[in-house]
């Protein structure tokens, strides 16, 4: 009975309607109900604020040569072994050089010869020999003329009717009687040119034969072309043209190249003679006063090059530093270009590392750097710094990187060629600025804002604020907008 009653209320509209109300308000407390924010803050501080730029590099030596002989050749002498120290210039290995040494003596002796004055008696010499050379050019020019006439008067003269009369005449048919004409009237010429040869002839001397070869080979020239134009019309003889038979023809033609080799004969006789009695005058003139600048200049120029051959022979070191390779042994013979030798330097080692393109923009030559080795651990520091930055790219796995070279700033025995270096490179740097943590920043495209604690420490408010150098290790200079001890919000739980 009484349970039947008390269903009997929720059918009651009021009932019901007061336990939706009910709902509402529990529902709308438990969804509405705040909870205390909860934060980390910092505080604001003075301190320094660092850009860094990490990276790995290699070390080397600042100096290093692979030394090669320029040239091919058998090794005679190498005087030092690895690991040997060497000075700026001493011996690491030398070819033979026999051959190149006795090069070299003969230049100098000439050179020497060359810068001093003839003796009485080895200029007479000297005068000996151009008298011989006026003497064989005279006879050459006597020779030339002997050889000139025999040809005329022995091969051409057959084809003229009273050759050497003052109206010779052609005896063979031509295409005309102006080309019969022509060549006629050459003959007669040649004539008065043989006459003003023998005349000239004619008591020339030894002394004055020099000026005469100009005169010579006039007459010789003209003689050729006279036989060169005859030539062409004994070519043209046919027994058709002619009536005469192939074996007449044959023996014309025959005597026409005697007399054209005959004459060539007497050209090279008077050119080979006027160029040995010009040498022979050159070089006693030349003795007489002398050798000139210019000649002495030349022969030095040849000693010069001479040495430089013997230089190249041997190898020596460019730097002061120890001796890193010597492969080749003595007997072997090596290539020219051939690298068999190294020498490092001892006076210190720089640090190659490739940075890429996202940071080099940050990196500047004088930067200073902390680094370590990892023979050595990540406790003991070698400090470096910034001598040069490569203008070039330097692709690496398809990255953009700038090879960078960092020295070290103080020599250490423990820094070997080929160790691992961790660098932190230091960029920029704010001494005595304000900063705070980067995180506690809200940075949009159009503010920075940082949110400072109020004094009760239970609430926070946003503050614009103005920043400097940002630093690698997670920390921003502040320029503007907070005050030293400002707590500033890190991070916020419960919203």
């Amino acid at each position: 009975m009484k349970k039947r009653s008390f269903f009997r209320y929720f059918k009651n509209k009021y009932v019901i309607s007061g336990i939706v109300i009910i709902l509402i308000i529990v529902v709308y407390y438990l969804t509405h109900q705040t909870t205390a924010p909860t934060f980390e803050y910092t505080k604001a501080s003075i301190g320094t604020v660092k850009e860094q730029v990490s990276v790995t590099g290699t070390v080397s030596p600042i100096g290093k040569a692979n030394l090669a002989f320029k040239k091919s050749g058998v090794i005679t002498r190498i005087p030092v072994k690895v690991g040997d120290h060497v000075k700026k210039g001493d011996l690491i290995a030398s070819l033979d050089d026999a051959s190149d040494r006795a090069i070299l003596a003969s230049a100098q002796a000439t050179l020497s010869d060359m810068s001093r004055k003839l003796t009485p008696e080895e200029l007479a010499v000297q005068k000996t020999a151009l008298d011989t050379a006026k003497q064989n050019a005279l006879n050459a020019v006597h020779d030339g003329f002997v050889k000139a006439q025999g040809a005329l008067v022995n091969y051409t003269d057959n084809f003229f009717n009273s050759p050497q009369s003052i109206n010779p005449t052609l005896n063979i048919r031509t295409d005309s009687s102006i080309i019969q004409n022509n060549i006629s009237t050459e003959r007669a010429s040649i004539s008065d040119t043989l006459n003003a040869w023998i005349a000239g002839l004619d008591g020339l001397q030894p002394d004055s034969v020099s000026a005469y070869f100009p005169t010579a080979n006039g007459y010789l020239n003209t003689i050729k072309s006279f036989m060169n134009d005859l030539s062409v019309i004994v070519g043209k003889i046919s027994p058709g043209n002619s009536g005469l038979p192939q074996s007449v023809i044959d023996a014309d033609t025959t005597a026409m190249n005697a007399g054209l080799t005959a004459v060539n004969s007497a050209i090279d006789t008077i050119t080979s003679a006027q160029t040995a009695l010009s040498s022979a005058q050159s070089n006693y003139d030349l003795r007489l006063s002398g050798n000139s600048s210019d000649s002495i200049a030349s022969q030095q120029a040849k000693v010069n090059q001479a040495q430089a051959s013997v230089n190249d022979d041997s190898i020596t070191s460019p730097i002061d530093g120890v001796v890193t390779q010597a492969d080749p042994n003595v007997g072997e013979f090596v290539a020219g270009g051939q690298s068999g030798f190294a020498v490092q330097s001892d006076s210190g080692f720089k640090i190659e590392a490739y940075i890429p393109e996202a940071d080099i923009a940050k990196v500047a030559i004088g930067n200073i750097a902390s680094s370590t080795l990892d023979a050595y651990g990540s406790f003991v520091d070698f400090p470096a710094q910034v001598v040069m930055i490569d203008p070039a790219e330097t692709v690496l796995q398809g990255v953009p990187t700038y090879k960078v070279t960092l020295q070290f700033i103080t020599p250490d025995t423990r820094i070997r060629s080929g160790m691992t270096s961790n660098l932190e490179i230091l960029t920029h740097q704010a001494s005595d600025v304000l900063e705070v943590p980067y995180r506690a920043l809200t940075i949009t495209s159009t503010s920075t804002t940082a949110r400072i604690v109020s004094a009760d420490g239970k609430s926070y408010s946003s503050v614009p604020v103005t920043t400097g150098l940002k630093g690698s290790d997670g920390t921003i200079e502040i320029v503007g907008g907070l005050n030293v001890g400002d707590k500033v919000v890190t991070y916020v739980t419960g919203q």
